[in-house]
């Protein structure tokens, strides 16, 4: 069962979401902040992580690019309040989908399968480089 992590300083918003992604069977865990988004990663990873741009202190562009350097195989869905998605958001790696609020239970519900999805074949692409020796510290030496 996938684990999604749902990061919104929007309390409201947080627990709808939560509500909706455990309803189709995944397990949900929350955290309040990017940086506690961070915490709770370090400790027990999610697969996915559904998280809105805009927060107070560290951001979600900042937390994308602390997934992508730590946890490369973990899916990013983005949230926005904000129609446009502005390059140095849409270009970062392991985004897999945006959330333009309001939200609806079936966009929600896509754009977590969409993520379950790339989360499995990045793990498999990753077993398979392992297999094959195709990591890069295997390539310089490491």
């Amino acid at each position: 069962m996938p684990i999604v992590l749902v990061v919104d300083d929007e309390a409201p918003i947080r627990e709808l979401l939560s509500r909706w992604i455990s309803g189709a069977g995944h397990q949900v865990r929350e955290a309040v902040t990017a940086e506690a988004a961070l915490g709770t990663m370090e400790s027990d990873p999610a697969d996915i992580v559904l998280c809105d741009v805009q927060m107070p202190g560290q951001d979600g562009v900042w937390l994308t690019g602390q997934l992508r350097t730590r946890f490369p195989e973990t899916a990013i869905v983005l949230a926005t309040g904000d129609r446009t998605i502005p390059p140095r958001i849409s270009m970062q790696a392991g985004v897999v989908d945006y959330l333009a609020k309001p939200f609806t239970r079936e966009g929600v519900l896509a754009a977590v399968q969409l993520a379950v999805e790339w989360h499995r074949r990045a793990v498999s692409e990753r077993g398979r480089a392992k297999t094959r020796g195709d990591l890069p510290k295997e390539w310089i030496g490491g």
